[in-house]
């Protein structure tokens, strides 16, 4: 394995882990990072170029469920970790295991193409130093989705003589001072934007044509909302939205507005004598007439945004919600869809992302349901998700490319050689996903290299190894998955750009990485649990009761020969670690549900 060699390209969460798992397994690896630290869009930077994740800004995943899986976090953090939190989190992951002597920073990856013998990938660069082509065995791409803006249509913008940015170049309110803003999306960085301006301009609108499951991130009683699940619950979850999408999705969507009315009640003004029903039916008018938040796209298209301060910004008007933005009309006017003319002084346009597959040429698009098959320098760049605003830029004929990715991660016809780390949109917390693909992806690729190499296949007992399927089945279900996708987008045209059918990919993903997990545990109609439940009751506790977290990925042995490709290390802490997750979680469930019964279990404000 030391003698193969790969890069890692870009040093967020996907990065880190990455080349962490690449390097475990023996393989040479080295990242490359076009900035000066790690972290990705977590490293705050004044850098217009470069996305960031605001100072204010808060994690919507809560301590309980995310962290590393060989790598706590401190059971002392707050609910829900601010981005410099997350940020020294990363930094000192990437100590704790010495990652930094194999980065390059000040690095930037313009491009991989195959070198002429087809024996290489050619990873062009550019540092201080100058322009440099360096070869590498295998490449994986950690760059993140949030780097090239997405901008709707702007009619008449030579008429505009106010300021007009992308959500991208916005750092701070300072700039923005007594002026009169218009933001422009309703998806988390664009209500982010907008809650940090709201004390600082004259007038702030808020734009957006549609809907959007906006909920808090705890329940009534303070506990958070992503830690009241566990394992096997999900697993169902995914299950029946594989087996009976007709019902369960529907369902989802009944179960997500109920708890966006009852949050929305609970953020409301105290009216004297109004009773919980009529507070619940004032919240919902108020969602449906006065903000136009209901209804709201499925469930099974898009991720619902969370917030706690937003909704109450708009019960104080501090936040004006308008109709879409329709185009410039004068020096410092816009129009609205409405036909509605507003006089702002800045548009800041929070409308997403487009990933540029243009980084790597040979990377073959589309080539299913009727679209033909095109490379990347055709076709390079795939919208991600950017709220409602640039959906109607996707109503009429043209279609959304989609990368040919088998599993979200590999092209069929380099899966051997190269991995996406950057184009899943999973439901779960993104890095934690990630870390579960890197895992995955060394796991594969040193199989690979065994079976290359004529190392004899194990059949000792224990896992086989986490080999890649034939060129054939691989395309097959990359064509499975975007008729599939195409299907889903005719009906919503808001579809993220990579939704997962989570059912099928988590499977695939702890199967390669050899977790373990789906073998001792699943959800209640397979039966697998219950040898877990008779023999080791504390530890079925922890996983069938307790917060779903990373810990648990590490548990099962399944590879205790280290057989390069037939599972992952265990890491010893890993029960120690969802044993404290556990206890801190029930102490905090507590000390919530106490000062939530003194309150008299009534809605209030947080």
């Amino acid at each position: 394995m030391e003698n193969i060699k790969i890069a890692v390209v870009g040093l967020g969460p996907a990065g880190l882990t990455a080349l962490k798992f690449l390097r475990e397994e023996g393989f040479d690896a080295v990242a490359f990072e076009r900035r000066e630290k790690i972290g990705g869009l977590w490293s705050y930077s004044e850098n217009a170029t470069y996305t960031s994740a605001l100072k204010e800004t808060v994690c919507n995943v809560s301590k309980f469920v995310w962290g590393f899986s060989d790598y706590p976090l401190s059971t002392k953090s707050l609910p829900y970790p601010t981005s410099s939190q997350v940020a020294a989190y990363f930094n000192s992951y990437a100590s704790h295991f010495n990652l930094q002597d194999h980065v390059r920073f000040n690095t930037t990856v313009r491009k991989v193409t195959r070198n002429a013998a087809d024996t290489a990938w050619d990873v062009h660069i550019t540092n201080p130093d100058g322009d440099a082509v360096l070869s590498f065995d295998k490449v994986v791409f950690c760059q993140g989705a949030e780097t090239t803006p997405s901008w709707p249509s702007l009619p008449n913008r030579d008429k505009f003589k106010g300021v007009v940015i992308h959500s991208q170049a916005y750092k701070n309110p300072e700039p923005f001072k007594g002026k009169k803003v218009l933001v422009v999306g309703i998806g988390n960085t664009a209500c982010d934007i907008s809650l940090a301006l709201r004390n600082h301009t004259a007038k702030l609108y808020q734009s957006y044509r549609r809907g959007k499951i906006m909920v808090s991130r705890t329940s009534d009683n303070g506990i958070p909302f992503d830690a009241q699940y566990s394992w096997p619950e999900v697993r169902l979850k995914y299950c029946l939205d594989s087996k009976l999408p007709w019902l369960m999705w529907p369902v989802t969507n009944k179960i997500m507005t109920n708890k966006m009315i009852n949050d929305t009640a609970r953020f409301g003004p105290e009216l004297p004598g109004m009773s919980r029903n009529e507070k619940l039916k004032y919240a919902e008018r108020k969602l449906r007439e006065d903000w136009r938040l209901l209804p709201h796209p499925s469930m099974a298209h898009v991720h619902p945004g969370a917030q706690e301060e937003f909704i109450p910004a708009l019960y104080e008007e501090e936040i004006i919600p308008v109709k879409g933005f329709k185009s410039f009309t004068a020096d410092k006017e816009v129009l609205l869809e409405d036909g509605t003319k507003l006089e702002v002084d800045v548009v800041i346009f929070c409308t997403g992302y487009k990933l540029d597959f243009s980084i790597m040429p040979e990377m073959e698009m589309d080539g299913a349901a009727g679209l033909p098959l095109k490379k990347a320098v055709e076709e390079p760049l795939v919208k991600m998700d950017g709220g409602d605003e640039t959906a109607g830029e996707n109503q009429g004929s043209q279609k959304p490319h989609l990368p040919r990715l088998f599993q979200m991660i590999f092209p069929p016809r380099w899966a051997s050689s190269i991995a996406f780390m950057n184009w899943m949109s999973p439901q779960e917390p993104v890095w934690s996903v990630r870390e579960l693909a890197s895992m995955a992806v060394s796991q594969i690729w040193a199989a690979e290299t065994a079976k290359a190499a004529g190392e004899p296949v194990r059949t000792d007992g224990y896992r086989s190894p986490a080999l890649l399927p034939s060129l054939d089945k691989m395309n097959a279900e990359v064509d499975a998955y975007q008729n599939w996708w195409r299907g889903e987008w005719e009906k919503e045209r808001s579809l993220s750009s990579g939704y997962l059918r989570a059912h099928s990919f988590y499977r695939f993903l702890h199967d390669a990485a050899g977790t373990g997990l789906y073998d001792n545990i699943d959800h209640m109609f397979t039966g697998r649990g219950w040898g877990l439940w008779w023999n080791d009751r504390e530890l079925w506790t922890l996983l069938a009761k307790g917060p779903m977290n990373c810990y648990s990925w590490r548990l099962f042995e399944t590879n205790p020969d280290g057989v390069p490709g037939c599972g992952r290390k265990i890491w010893p802490g890993a029960r120690k670690a969802m044993q404290e997750v556990y206890e801190n979680y029930e102490e905090f469930k507590h000390q919530a549900e106490a000062r939530y019964k003194e309150n008299g279990n009534q809605v209030k404000n947080n």
